[in-house]
């Protein structure tokens, strides 16, 4: 790998709790074997980061510089497009994420650097990383207490139907190394809605993306609660305030509803309806479709583009 300083980053907006923990984590493992790295996380954090999962995340930065002497690694990402201004896409050494769409593009590039395989959460990856080059047990508390969180956020509660056993697996290690039990899991997504319903419109927004759906341009919005029932009738209002500014694109809320396993679908968007009805197969009454399981933006997507 490069001898240049490494800048681990991710996407350049809506950091949720799989960035945050893996540009921490990795960073951290190239610091154990010796490498410069700095962990940069861009983007408006989402509601999957919470206070307290938050404490656990040192030494980062939120933007960077260039001055030429440094190589990429990004995570929790591969769609170039959504690199961040700074990073330079020549110089992307390593690449990790878990959804398919552009594998063969980074494969063509730098060949086995680019780590891209289906499990529910990108922090699997990383923690299968410091076992591979036996830094297991140089992890600290706070970056492996970061990947129990991201693999629960992503997994949603290992409820979603992405979930592995590589998930399960890295789950049940890194809670050995935290010593975080179970109870704690409830406490995180009761947190969460806390935030939520403290400041919706502030987390909807950093939640809410521009997709490429084949040639078309397509909007998620996306809001995680343990129990979902309720929150059209209380914030459809803000909902379509935010939306505002993206009536020109088709558009969707993904609604997830951990607790009871599925998710409503809201758009009052002709064309994003269309497009959900067209490529799920889901019918919408009153603007809201219902799934039959838990699905994320990012298994929506997938299914979207066909891939």
């Amino acid at each position: 790998m490069s001898e240049n300083k490494i800048i681990v980053t991710a996407g350049k907006v809506g950091a949720d709790m799989d960035v945050v923990a893996c540009v921490i984590a990795y960073s951290e493992l190239l610091k154990l074997e010796g490498k410069k790295s700095i962990p940069v996380i861009p983007g408006e954090f989402t509601a999957s980061v919470t206070p307290n999962t938050l404490v656990w995340a040192n030494n980062y930065q939120n933007n960077y510089e260039s001055d030429g002497s440094e190589d990429f690694v990004i995570v929790d990402i591969s769609d170039p497009d959504y690199c961040p201004d700074f990073v330079d896409k020549n110089k992307i050494i390593e690449v990790y994420d878990h959804r398919y769409g552009f594998q063969d593009y980074w494969k063509d590039i730098i060949q086995d650097r680019a780590h891209i395989e289906i499990v529910a959460s990108c922090g699997t990856l990383i923690w299968e990383e410091f076992k591979k080059r036996g830094k297991s047990n140089n992890i600290s508390k706070n970056s492996a207490k970061l990947l129990l969180a991201s693999i629960i956020s992503n997994s949603l509660n290992f409820k979603t139907p992405l979930t592995t056993d590589r998930d399960r697996n890295a789950y049940a290690e890194l809670k050995e190394i935290t010593g975080l039990n179970d109870d704690w899991v409830g406490g995180y997504f009761a947190e969460q809605e806390k935030m939520l319903e403290k400041d919706f419109k502030k987390y909807f927004i950093a939640d809410t993306n521009i997709y490429k759906i084949g040639v078309e341009q397509f909007v998620i919005g996306q809001i995680e609660l343990w129990d979902a029932t309720n929150l059209l009738k209380e914030k459809k209002d803000e909902i379509h305030e935010v939306m505002e500014d993206y009536k020109s694109f088709p558009w969707i809320v993904n609604i997830l509803n951990i607790e009871k396993g599925f998710n409503y679908i809201y758009s009052n968007s002709k064309e994003g309806r269309r497009l959900i009805e067209d490529k799920i197969g889901l019918t919408f009454k009153d603007n809201i479709a219902i799934t039959d399981k838990l699905l994320l933006r990012k298994h929506l997507t997938k299914i979207l583009r066909g891939i």
